[in-house]
């Protein structure tokens, strides 16, 4: 979507970006309904896809328990929260499909304000952005790096008992 904003931006004519934009709006938003069509026809057969069943139950439960509950789609259109997970669960649920399309319209656009609106905005700053990203890789690799050492410091800590020779160990269960 950012890349949408870049090459909008960069189009030099209007009827170039609302056919881009046009576009892009069409095939989110189709894809949208085929996902909520998809657990309109998942919501009888669940039960053979114990695992597909797992992952919506938290947003299923919420789409049930709160009408208002669907608003929770525009988020998790714009953030990578789960939105097929919401999706689809709308159609599991039984949410109107009027009221689906509706309220993901508003989501899709609000997608593309966001990301695309992100794209435009920094399209004739791509130098900077390249760095940034090239920043962002190494500092990425050395907080995962630092992950993976803490984790493994962590996991080493716990089972250091029986890390131990025998020796020290039958001395401790002495009390010596």
């Amino acid at each position: 979507m950012v890349a949408m904003g870049v090459l909008a931006a960069r189009s030099g004519s209007l009827e170039q970006v609302v056919v881009l934009f046009g576009a892009v709006t069409l095939s989110h938003f189709a894809t949208d309904q085929i996902t909520y069509l998809a657990g309109c026809w998942l919501k009888p057969r669940v039960g053979r896809f114990p695992w597909v069943a797992k992952k919506l139950e938290s947003v299923t439960a919420r789409l049930a328990g709160s009408p208002g509950a669907l608003w929770g789609l525009v988020p998790a259109r714009v953030l990578p929260l789960g939105r097929g997970a919401w999706m689809a669960g709308c159609g599991m649920v039984g949410i109107g499909w009027k009221r689906f399309a509706a309220v993901d319209f508003f989501a899709l656009l609000v997608h593309l304000a966001t990301w695309s609106g992100l794209g435009w905005w920094l399209s004739y700053d791509i130098g900077r952005l390249q760095h940034s990203a090239e920043v962002g890789k190494i500092v990425g690799t050395w907080v995962a790096i630092g992950l993976v050492a803490a984790v493994a410091v962590f996991l080493i800590w716990r089972s250091r008992k029986g890390l131990q020779p025998a020796g020290v160990r039958a001395s401790r269960r002495m009390g010596k």
